[in-house]
């Protein structure tokens, strides 16, 4: 990710295997940020409502998420050739070389770059200034494979600023960073040692900035050198997404909670640091959260959860992005933990099957709100 441009240049390769009984011709991807452009159906739709959005560079040019170059490696030769394609602004079409059959996998390479930008329209994928750092939120910023299922087939809905579905699979990604960036992300963070030390960890405590000021100018604890990066590794099993979010201005703080049925989870909340005095419980509260649901709807089953500080509302595998303060932002972060069993843990389509995301996860927020503060 670099941080004078804003732009990700990826690399991704992708074991897609076909759980389906019927044989497949063809794979989809989403380019969720191809939405964020003129012409696009979203700017139709916007059109159509009488908004009119305004763009940034990137977006203007209509530079989302761009293919540089996809390969389909062959089993049977052992060689990689180059697909035909077919783009049509947020779903990218793979025709397949020989037919996926039932029980079979395929193995797709891909290089791409992502685009961030600040046009008017909102999306979940942003950047912003933090006290002269960029800020940046790493949301559905891959080509993400569509899902097939037994209801609809592909899952190929154009983006229109609404919500996701996707695969579960086992993600292993490496995100480079200048070398003060803070990152958290989907997923266990498998080289701590090396990118988090923890006379860094200690460092950055969010203890350590409880008197600070809300909003005063942060320190800088890691100076920052152009050219000079970090590559943080995350390995996360059974999800449906990848997510992070990274700041110079981070500080961080874990606690961990063991559940009734043995699995220990790591609950970590990471603030910008002119904000820490609001975020002292965080990690705690983070863990309450865990504790009450896993003992109400069924025991949590990944290894981490992430509350952060990202100016946002919004769930992710392992990781939310919030705002706010204590107490107010109780209500939030009850909220998209929440999501965790009803989007994440459940998969569900969420624009065919609203209820089963946004229902229980808000009937679950007032279950949460009262159970938890009935244990303080």
């Amino acid at each position: 990710i670099d941080e004078s441009t804003d732009i990700i240049t990826g690399k991704q390769s992708l074991t897609y295997y076909n759980n389906s009984p019927d044989t497949l011709h063809e794979l989809f991807f989403h380019l969720y940020q191809n939405a964020f452009q003129p012409g696009s159906y979203l700017h139709d739709l916007q059109m159509a409502n009488g908004v009119k959005p305004s763009y940034g560079k990137y977006e203007a040019a209509r530079q989302g998420t761009t293919i540089e170059k996809i390969q389909i490696y062959n089993h049977a030769s052992a060689q990689s050739q180059t697909p035909e394609i077919e783009i049509d602004n947020t779903i990218l079409k793979v025709k397949l070389l020989q037919p996926l059959l039932p029980n079979d996998s395929s193995v797709i390479h891909l290089q791409f770059r992502t685009f961030y930008d600040n046009g008017s329209t909102r999306r979940r994928m942003k950047k912003y200034n933090a006290w002269n750092f960029k800020h940046f939120n790493g949301c559905q910023w891959y080509p993400k494979g569509c899902v097939y299922d037994a209801h609809s087939g592909w899952n190929t809905d154009q983006h229109l600023n609404r919500e996701f579905y996707g695969n579960f699979g086992t993600f292993e990604v490496e995100l480079t960073f200048a070398s003060n960036y803070i990152v958290e992300a989907t997923g266990v963070l498998l080289n701590e040692a090396e990118v988090l030390p923890d006379t860094l960890k200690q460092q950055l405590h969010i203890r350590n900035f409880a008197q600070k000021k809300w909003n005063e100018k942060p320190g800088i604890p890691i100076p920052y050198k152009r050219g000079i990066t970090k590559t943080w590794k995350y390995r996360a099993i059974n999800v449906h997404d990848f997510a992070f979010t990274a700041d110079p201005t981070y500080r961080i703080a874990d606690t961990t909670i063991t559940l009734n049925n043995g699995n220990q989870v790591k609950c970590v909340a990471i603030a910008q640091e002119p904000h820490c005095s609001g975020w002292q419980n965080a990690h705690e509260y983070c863990a309450k959260i865990i504790g009450t649901f896993s003992r109400d709807f069924g025991n949590y089953e990944y290894p981490k959860m992430v509350v952060a500080d990202a100016a946002d509302g919004m769930e992710y595998p392992m990781l939310t992005l919030d705002g706010g303060k204590d107490p107010e932002y109780r209500g939030l972060l009850v909220h998209e933990v929440g999501h965790n069993w009803f989007y994440g843990m459940l998969g569900n389509n969420e624009t065919y099957r609203a209820m089963m995301d946004e229902g229980f996860t808000q009937f679950i927020t007032a279950w949460g709100l009262e159970h938890i503060d009935q244990t303080d």
